[in-house]
């Protein structure tokens, strides 16, 4: 498959060429019913994704944007896209490794409206897709002290967290949305997020960079574990811990404006401005040693770490 050097030029060059009657496409019906979701099989089947989206539909798109086919050229394959229905405004998307027996792609949307993520009147109205959750991953690979795990992952990624999120923007757009709306469960997560995404609230992006500035000269999976292990500190030594908190991909631009507001701004530059550090004596207690990849780390991981191999762990 050619490869562009654009690639959400691509894509979005594929998303105007497929129209609503190739989306909605009937075939072969790949849904699940509710009594095999674990719903309740008397409720009557949902038959399009958002009123969008049949599964032959959604398969063909995904093979037409070329999303089928990368996973599969990482050895993932082949792929199964398995796509349940649990109403119409709610959807969970699969594409499921036949080799590996096991999910690839994960991901669980829903709609929702912008109060629902503490958007403020008049904007509180306003449709988004949220998504509730969002796994990557290859299933038959292991970690490397190349790439070690981030913390909460499995399996390595894939990197192509990018465009399979455009593609999710570009869905968004399709039915109606104003934005898509998500709250990263930690730091790393945000940070893979943080190229399409805000955090709504001001305070909460100024530390999110404050946060990533502190580890500017380290790789970033040591970060994301001193600051998921509590080894990241402010000015007075106090420990300084990633929180939880919606973020936005403005799709209008309405939308958009919430982060050209001057109250957001101001929040934004002042927790920024945070000179915080990492604890290495700290992290050195509480790494998580038994989760890294077997044998010994790089030197220059193992200086930050005082790793000694004599050393049972």
């Amino acid at each position: 498959m050619p490869r562009t050097q654009q690639p959400e030029a691509r894509l979005r060059r594929i998303y105007r060429r497929l129209s609503a009657a190739q989306l909605s496409v009937s075939g072969q019906d790949g849904t699940l019913s509710l009594e095999e979701l674990g719903l309740d099989s008397r409720e009557e089947r949902v038959s399009l994704a958002f009123g969008i989206y049949s599964r032959q539909g959604m398969e063909n798109a995904l093979r037409e944007y070329g999303m089928i086919q990368r996973l599969e050229e990482r050895r993932t394959g082949p792929i199964e896209l398995r796509l349940f229905f649990e109403d119409p405004f709610r959807s969970r998307i699969v594409l499921w490794s036949l080799r590996y027996k096991a999910a690839v792609v994960d991901i669980s949307l829903r709609k929702g409206v912008g109060g629902d993520v503490g958007i403020p009147p008049p904007l509180a109205g306003r449709p988004l897709l949220y998504l509730d959750a969002f796994t990557l991953q290859h299933p038959g690979r292991s970690f490397d002290w190349n790439r070690p795990p981030l913390p909460g992952q499995v399996h390595p990624g894939l990197a192509l967290s990018g465009e399979i999120l455009e593609l999710l923007l570009l869905m968004t757009r399709r039915i109606g949305a104003e934005a898509m709306a998500l709250t990263p469960a930690s730091f790393a997560a945000a940070w893979v997020y943080a190229r399409h995404f805000h955090f709504i609230d001001g305070d909460a992006q100024g530390l999110f960079q404050a946060l990533r500035r502190a580890g500017r000269q380290r790789p970033r999976w040591l970060l994301a574990w001193a600051v998921e292990l509590g080894c990241v500190r402010g000015t007075e030594g106090e420990a300084v811990r990633f929180v939880p908190s919606p973020m936005l991909a403005a799709g209008s631009q309405r939308m958009g404006r919430l982060f050209e507001k001057e109250a957001w701004r101001a929040a934004v530059r002042a927790h920024a401005q945070g000179a915080l550090t990492i604890d290495f004596e700290a992290l050195q207690e509480r790494f998580p040693w038994a989760l890294m990849p077997p044998g010994p780390p790089p030197e220059h991981v193992a200086d930050v770490l005082t790793y000694d191999p004599l050393v049972p762990l």
